[in-house]
């Protein structure tokens, strides 16, 4: 099996990228291949506005977001880690999300495509607050939803925001490292 994450902080080695490193490791004990992609390594833009009839959106910038797409089709499971901003996902990674609704190869579409893949999910909060988890959790649900992926499960760093502060949290590196040897 094949496990990719798409780190969205612009901070590699930070908090969101130690959790996801974890759920990539404990993937790899349990002998699948992983890969981890940067976001912030890629000019992702947002999309232009599109209206009509689906299969005729078009963005001449969609070619880079296409070349990450491409890597989350050929996986079986699918790792988005992002530090929350302002009670959501960062901007990175709503680009990339954006992106997907542009998505094409021939007639099939990427929920075509992500039908029975899994998603798993890792978030990294300085607020500690549990009813802004689900606020953050409710659309990536229903992306999941939409694409007809199986939800494998979340792991949540919460009440963390300096570099580093994930190491005092060893339960939730576990619980991340758990989450991956069960995909």
């Amino acid at each position: 099996m094949t496990v990719i994450a798409f780190v969205g902080s612009p901070r590699k080695a930070g908090n969101t990228d130690r959790l996801v490193e974890e759920i990539l490791a404990g993937a790899a004990e349990a002998g699948h291949q992983t890969e981890k992609v940067y976001l912030s390594d890629y000019a992702l833009t947002p999309i232009d506005a599109v209206y009509g009839d689906e299969m005729d959106w078009t963005d001449p910038r969609q070619g880079v977001a296409d070349e990450l797409i491409d890597k989350m089709v050929a996986a079986d499971v699918v790792v988005l880690g992002a530090p929350v901003y302002w009670f959501s996902i960062s901007g990175l990674l709503k680009l990339f999300i954006d992106r997907w609704s542009l998505y094409r190869r021939g007639e099939q579409r990427l929920m075509d495509l992500m039908a029975g893949k899994r998603l798993v999910v890792a978030l990294a909060m300085a607020d500690p607050h549990p009813g802004y988890v689900e606020m953050v959790l409710g659309p990536l649900r229903q992306a999941a939803k939409w694409l007809k992926m199986d939800w494998a499960g979340q792991v949540v760093a919460s009440g963390i925001s300096d570099p580093g502060d994930i190491e005092n949290y060893p339960q939730v590196l576990a619980d991340a490292c758990e989450l991956g040897q069960s995909l």
